[in-house]
């Protein structure tokens, strides 16, 4: 029997460029951020690694809804790197209980079944037709991300439920 896991905590590695998909307004990516961070079921004390272009990360980074660690990237698969850089399966073992990946693309696929083999519950958040087919064919659970309807906050809003 293993040991009894002390935490509740957990990792969210969020490609916010790849959940956005074609949306770039102004402003749509706070808006997107907070549908990600509900839908993923986010709590106080939860780890958020955000990766994304400069351009979405001037969005959000002087009002994000939740304490963020937040990296700007360009370049093929720069935000997908930076995320599996702040992941190594045991790092996540040591100290959470759950780990969220905010993206569809099959580079995560490996990392996440590592996870799951070390015990850690694994979920995918990421748009239907942004999922690779790595994960639709795998046994995660995958909460959809819907783009559509997403529009820039109510001026000053904070809250989550915006």
């Amino acid at each position: 029997m293993g040991a009894k896991r002390s935490t509740t905590r957990t990792l969210h590695l969020v490609d916010l460029e790849n959940l956005l998909g074609d949306r770039r307004e102004e402003e749509v990516a706070l808006s997107g951020l907070r549908r990600y961070l509900r839908v993923a079921r986010w709590a106080p004390g939860d780890a958020v690694t955000i990766a994304a272009d400069p351009q979405i990360v001037r969005q959000i980074g002087f009002v994000p809804p939740a304490p963020c660690n937040l990296h700007a990237t360009r370049g093929s698969d720069a935000a997908d790197v930076m995320l599996l850089a702040h992941a190594a399966p045991e790092l996540v073992a040591r100290g959470y209980a759950r780990m969220v990946i905010g993206s569809g693309d099959g580079i995560f696929a490996d990392r996440a079944r590592a996870v799951r083999d070390l015990g850690i519950g694994v979920a995918i958040v990421a748009r239907p037709s942004g999922l690779a087919r790595a994960f639709r064919l795998s046994a995660f659970p995958v909460v959809p991300f819907r783009v559509d309807g997403l529009t820039p906050p109510p001026e000053g809003s904070l809250d989550l439920a915006a």
